[in-house]
């Protein structure tokens, strides 16, 4: 179809430049004649108008594609008709359906009326946020009255009716929305309560349920689009806290948590919906908060700090016109640091909207006329430039176009300004802009530099997505998509995080960048940053130790050597009373104990009290020894000595415990002042060489005739009397408490296993090893030795032990025996190919073990000092000793048993499996040591017959 020439130089330039762009304009125009056919009133009426519809369609490809699809629309722009409001009284769905109709209608006519020129900025900024509070309160008046009919008025406890407002921040409440902001809204209510309906809801679930009809209504993507994209992340605790707040609440969440950047966020906030005067009137409540009465230059160094955020992320050449050097964001921050630096003594610059409170800036004299003509400008032509990027897509974009094309639509919205000279003339006004900043907000003082750390860290506290990517790329050269960045955000963002008071909240700011800066030495800086986070998260109810931390941060590399291992960040983030001691590095000896526990147990308290008291000085001091361990300041035969005598003393500590509550509920068993009762160590305990990952193998023995009774007022045979101390001791060790379980506790040794009584008598428990034990069982004895109890009853077990030991035994039968149990061993717990456990595999630690039980069993007839040694360590050395295997063989079990139970507790801090698969970095050298223990059990016949 043949056109007019066009007026302004860029469609004079479009045919030949880009014809096929030309085409589609004209396409365009065809087919709104097409539709308008016989009514005439549709069609552009002069000249004029035919222009200002040829650069519309060319600028905007959103407003081509609505006029497309709705060529009546066009009639609405060229009559300036009013918009059809949505309908009152109709379902749902077209309800939300004439509510989008009704803004498509409106942005056209925005979008026409912003094409008349550089005058008709300021009434495209009042139709927007207009647009906004419209169908703001339309959305809220249909959806109240969808409450009112499922579940009444919401009331007080006076039975008052519950106002209900819309608090609009930003660029809404300051009435200069652009053309396609989002809206940053705070919802409010009057009181606590509930609804008068036939459903009736408390008013927080009231009121929540109305401010998600209300999100949806206007941020839902439906076929007929959206209205407004809806951001709540300014309310109180932001994500984590309620969708909606009282009035009350608000007040005091800013008054006892309020950060200085909410100060800047509440300087444009408005009521734009509901009951405006309910709202108006909190807010007027605010203003302390928000303005100080003396000069206030403390309110300079958070705006530089959220600003340094955008200069990270921008770059000197950025594109963005609107957080780049020299933009729209440069101009507000020096509206607001003046707004907030004066506003306590001027009143007259508490002005939301940035174009008036720069008016006010200037009559108070606070800027040069020069300084505030180059603001103002600039402003509005950046304003200008923004509408005219966003018009394009109906798209939330400020960044400058990267192709001829894009600068062409732009220029063509602007006025028809060529784009040599456009680009000239932004780039002259950010430079202006920007020398403006420099000197009214100067950058930090040299040596006080916002470091990259710091700027990430504050990018997540204050929820400035936008501002993370190129700053976390920097700090760790990391996907600022990645779920580390992710997961600090959600942290700082957290309730836990948000409640702290000012004085906490000033700790966390100065220890996380700390920590941040240390992950840049990190080999994994997502894994450490898990493990900071979720012990920092367990210390924000105990604000002593983010003290310690933030005041001493040389602390911080002894943290990171902990969190290295997953157990003990695991055990710090359980229980994080324990950092103290830790950090401080307090030894950990066993002749310190009594001492250390006798001080904090008082014998007023009540039993679970001292079972707390117990559980947290267990896991002080396994705490201490395996970091000890895991830092190599520890050998793993210290370790495991250290953890036996602890495991021990924790025993010995809970038996008087367990005695005094029979004692009080069955009374004693008379002519018996000290109790004929032990406990019998098997197993590692035994044998001195606890783990970190070890239970308890007990025995319980009692020397009493079974049928004797307690004389209490619930009297007890003392058969029955021991087997419930035996239970209450049980107890004691292993139940749940608010400090965990002490230790878990495996009886299965105890004669004839789980079958067999709990605790057993002396008589019993001698007739059962001389006459049935097992083979088996008797290797379990090797490691068997008194810990606690009746001194008198543990010499006579140690006395029967002995003789059981001491027994002659056929070498070959033994060896026999001994090796069939360990085939069974294989056949049940078999183990993957091209893989080592350090426990079972062949030449592990069961066949060490075994090797030492059958030399103890075979050779203590004629070698009695080989039953003073339970322990798998101290037997070969015994063995060495006496000469009774070559010094070579036995040089060579220690050494590979000493390499299993270093490489095992390491695995058990790394919360690994003992199971290392071909590959492992140890995988090689312990097979090597396990061959060496292998010659031995197939020499002897004691292990299993196949790999």
């Amino acid at each position: 179809m043949s056109l007019s020439p066009p007026n302004p130089p860029c469609l004079q330039e479009l045919p030949e430049r880009w014809p096929a762009e030309w085409e589609r304009v004209a396409e365009a125009i065809q087919s709104l004649r097409e539709s308008a056919g016989e009514a005439a009133d549709t069609l552009p009426k002069s000249s004029e108008q035919e222009a200002r519809l040829r650069r519309l369609l060319f600028a905007s490809l959103y407003a081509r594609q609505q006029l497309t699809q709705h060529p009546e629309y066009l009639g609405l722009l060229l009559a300036g008709l009013a918009a059809s409001p949505p309908g009152k009284e109709t379902s749902e769905e077209e309800f939300l359906a004439d509510l989008r109709r009704y803004r498509q209608q409106r942005m056209l006519q925005i979008l026409w009326h912003d094409l008349s020129g550089p005058e008709a900025l300021d009434g495209t900024l009042s139709a927007l946020s207009r647009l906004a509070e419209e169908t703001l309160q339309w959305a809220l008046d249909y959806g109240a009255r969808r409450m009112a009919q499922r579940h009444g008025v919401a009331r007080d406890e006076l039975g008052q009716p519950v106002p209900f407002a819309v608090i609009g921040m930003g660029k809404l409440g300051g009435v200069e929305l652009n053309l396609s902001s989002d809206i940053d809204l705070l919802f409010l209510y009057g009181a606590t309560g509930e609804s008068d309906g036939p459903l009736p809801l408390d008013n927080a679930t009231y009121f929540q349920r109305l401010g998600q009809w209300l999100i949806r209504a206007l941020a839902e993507n439906r076929p007929e689009g959206f209205i407004f994209r809806v951001d709540m992340r300014l309310r109180p605790f932001g994500d984590a806290g309620p969708l909606c707040v009282t009035g009350d609440a608000l007040e005091q969440y800013y008054h006892r948590h309020g950060r200085s950047w909410e100060r800047y966020a509440l300087l444009k906030a408005r009521a734009v919906a509901g009951d405006l005067a309910f709202g108006s009137a909190v807010l007027a409540r605010l203003q302390p908060f928000l303005y100080r009465r003396y000069l206030d230059f403390t309110a300079l160094a958070g705006l530089r700090r959220v600003k340094a955020l955008m200069d990270a992320e921008q770059g000197r050449a950025s594109q963005d016109i609107k957080k780049g050097f020299g933009g729209i964001r440069e101009i507000e921050f020096i509206v607001q640091s003046l707004q907030l630096i004066h506003g306590g003594r001027l009143p007259q610059l508490r002005q939301r909207n940035t174009l008036q409170a720069l008016e006010q800036i200037a009559a108070a004299g606070l800027l040069q006329e020069d300084a505030i003509t180059t603001l103002r400008q600039n402003y509005r032509f950046w304003r200008r430039v923004e509408h005219a990027l966003q018009m394009i897509d109906d798209r939330q974009t400020q960044t400058l176009p990267s192709d001829p094309l894009g600068w062409m639509r732009l220029s063509c919205a602007l006025g028809g300004e060529t784009p040599a000279i456009l680009q000239e003339r932004i780039a002259s006004g950010r430079a202006a802009v920007h020398a403006l900043y420099l000197a009214i907000l100067p950058a930090q003082p040299e040596g006080d530099e916002e470091d990259i750390a710091n700027l990430v860290w504050l990018a997540a506290r204050h929820a400035l997505d936008d501002a993370a990517p190129e700053a976390w790329q920097q700090l760790l050269a990391a996907d600022p998509e990645s779920t580390a960045w992710q997961e600090l955000r959600r942290f700082a963002r957290s309730r836990r995080v948000l409640q702290l008071s000012q004085r906490g909240q000033a700790r966390l700011d100065a220890l996380l960048p700390a920590v941040l800066r240390r992950l840049t030495q990190s080999g994994a800086p997502a894994i450490l940053l898990h493990r900071q986070l979720g012990l920092l998260d367990a210390l924000l109810g105990q604000p002593q130790y983010l003290a310690l931390l933030a005041e001493n941060p040389h602390w911080l590399g002894r943290l990171e050597e902990l969190l290295a291992s997953p157990w003990l960040a695991q055990e710090l983030t359980r229980f994080p009373t324990l950092l103290e001691d830790v950090l401080c590095q307090r030894s950990s000896a066993a002749r310190d104990w009594p001492q250390l526990f006798s001080t904090s147990e008082d014998q007023g308290r009540d039993l679970e009290e001292r079972m707390d008291l117990l559980r947290r000085f267990k896991n002080t001091e396994t705490l201490l020894l395996a970091s000890d361990f895991w830092a190599e300041r520890k050998e793993i035969d210290s370790l495991l000595t250290d953890l036996s005598e602890l495991a021990s003393f924790c025993l010995q500590r809970a038996l008087p415990w367990a005695v005094e509550a029979m004692l009080q509920q069955h009374g004693p068993l008379p002519g018996y002042p000290e109790l004929p009762f032990a406990i019998i160590a098997y197993g590692k305990l035994g044998g001195m060489e606890m783990g970190l990952a070890s239970d308890l193998d007990l025995v319980f023995l009692y020397d009493l005739p079974p049928d004797q009774e307690s004389s209490g007022r619930i009297p007890l045979t003392a058969g029955a009397w021991f087997a419930r101390l035996g239970q209450k001791l049980i107890h004691i060790l292993s139940v749940l408490t608010r400090a965990g379980n002490l230790y878990e506790i495996d009886l299965r040794l105890r004669p004839s296993g789980q079958s067999g009584p709990l605790v057993s008598s002396l008589s019993a428990f001698s007739k059962y090893q001389r006459e049935s034990a097992w083979t088996w069982e008797h290797q379990a004895l090797t490691r068997a030795r008194f810990i606690a109890g009746d001194p008198k009853l543990g010499q006579r077990f140690v006395a029967l032990r002995e003789e059981i030991l001491s027994q002659r035994r056929d070498p070959i039968t033994l060896a026999a025996e001994i090796g069939a149990m360990r085939q069974r061993i294989a056949r049940e717990k078999p183990i993957p190919c091209n893989a080592f456990h350090l426990k079972l595999s062949p030449g592990g630690l069961v066949d060490i073990e075994f090797l030492v039980q059958f030399a103890i069993l075979s050779l203590s007839a004629d070698n009695s000092a080989l039953l003073h040694y339970p322990g798998t360590r101290s037997a070969l050395q015994a063995i060495a000793t006496l000469g009774l295997w070559e010094e070579g063989a036995v040089s060579s079990l220690l050494t590979a048993w000493r390499a299993l139970r270093e490489a095992e507790n390491r695995c058990w801090l790394r919360l690994e499996p003992p199971l290392l698969e071909r590959g492992h970095a140890q995988f090689a050298a312990l097979q090597d040591l396990a061959g060496q223990v292998r010659q031995w059990t197939l020499r002897l016949g004691l292990g299993p017959t196949e790999e």
